[in-house]
């Protein structure tokens, strides 16, 4: 297998010298290129490939998010990381769309092999390099018309508070991954990854907040067919359904706190690969749709259509943009847990079982057709071997009881 080939591009002769003394121990796995210029780096990306780009912000002439930004538009494939100075607002003004992830200058070896070898990991989800490099071009996802002129309207109010935003970006998934995505940058260097729209707009400030809503457009409203503006709001409301019902699950097994705010979080974020292949694939995700109409399995077909399940396309995304690692892998095997061969029950089992619970996703469901076609499996199997093949009763009482009220 050939080695990963990183590009880094900064302006100061004195930094880049670090930097290769700093990984000189890397040199076996990764094939590393250095320049001084944004310039530079577009021609040595001209003449060769490679899978990751690590810029400066701050340089002369050619800056680093306008570099990114380049390299997105005509190498969407390549995984983009922005190296900044500046302080927490105008980095993030000035970051957001054309780096995947920031980092904070000075940045440790160790902060900075950790963020590229994950990402480079994640590419063993998604194994079509056609369907990596979409997924890599993706600026934002987009959101309902309504959620988004709520928003926008809510925002500009004089009473407008961080509550009442965190409250409707809470509701919408893809807002709740743009968001989190920006708060989950190594940048922040905060203690714990952040899971809710509430931490994340308190970490931002909610003028930060409201100026990359109304001036840098970090959310997209849908403009698409009003069939499909439909779906996509039937998807946020069932992913928020998921979330409280993986939440409840989460709780009656006795997590902890930690795991009860991923089981949240993933359940809410687990249908993101079914968004961005209506948005992005909506012609092949209907061959998926038919096979599911015929009684395939929904994970299957997608499999035998793009080469990867919803599910794997989500947590790629996720983790390419930094997200924690138990919430990529809980909705990665949110959809067969036994996968994963653990010993407990954990955050993926459930929103698995959050997920068989709430029924088909809206995306495979149908009014002419029978509910249970497209259900995903329950992995019964994994769950006896747990010792919790007797709890399902109690789980569905519970999580029904629990969403009526």
């Amino acid at each position: 297998m050939s080695p990963c080939r990183i590009l880094f591009v900064d302006d100061e002769h004195n930094v880049l010298s670090g930097l290769q003394r700093m990984l000189r121990g890397m040199r076996g796995e990764w094939e590393m290129h250095f320049v001084d210029s944004g310039e530079k780096a577009l021609a040595v990306l001209a003449t060769q490939p490679f899978d990751v780009i690590v810029s400066d912000m701050r340089m002369p002439g050619m800056g680093g998010a306008e570099l990114l930004a380049e390299v997105r538009r005509r190498y969407p494939g390549v995984l983009r990381i922005i190296l900044s100075g500046y302080s927490e607002a105008e980095s993030v003004m000035r970051t957001v769309g054309p780096a995947h992830q920031f980092l904070a200058k000075p940045c440790s070896d160790q902060t900075l092999i950790r963020v590229i070898r994950r990402a480079l990991e994640l590419r063993r989800m998604v194994d079509s390099a056609k369907l990596r490099s979409l997924l890599a071009g993706i600026k934002n996802l987009p959101t309902p018309s309504d959620t988004y002129y709520a928003l926008m309207k809510y925002i500009e109010l004089p009473q407008a508070s961080a509550n009442g935003v965190a409250e409707i970006i809470g509701r919408d998934m893809a807002m709740t991954a743009e968001l989190l995505k920006l708060t989950n940058s190594a940048y922040f260097t905060m203690p714990s990854r952040v899971t809710s729209p509430l931490q994340a707009v308190r970490i931002l400030g909610f003028e930060t907040l409201r100026a990359l809503v109304l001036r840098i457009g970090i959310f997209r409203s849908f403009t698409g067919l009003e069939a499909m503006g439909r779906l996509m709001d039937d998807l946020n409301h069932d992913s928020f359904r998921v979330a409280r019902m993986a939440e409840r699950i989460a709780r009656l097994e006795g997590m902890d706190v930690r795991q009860v705010e991923e089981a949240f979080c993933a359940g809410m974020l687990s249908p993101i690969g079914m968004l961005v292949l209506l948005d992005h694939l909506p012609a092949k995700f209907a061959r998926a749709k038919q096979a599911v109409a015929h009684g395939e399995d929904p994970l299957d077909a997608e499999l035998a259509v793009f080469g990867a399940s919803h599910l794997q396309v989500g947590a790629y995304l996720l983790g390419f943009w930094g997200f924690k690692q138990a919430v990529v892998e809980a909705v990665a095997f949110s959809g067969r847990p036994s996968v994963i061969q653990g010993d407990q029950f954990g955050v993926p089992a459930a929103v698995h079982v959050a997920r068989v619970l709430a029924g088909p996703s809206p995306a495979y469901a149908s009014a002419d057709v029978d509910r249970e076609v497209g259900r995903m499996a329950l992995d019964f199997g994994y769950l006896e071997g747990l010792g919790k093949g007797d709890r399902l009763a109690a789980w569905t009482a519970e999580t029904m009881n629990d969403w009526k009220n």
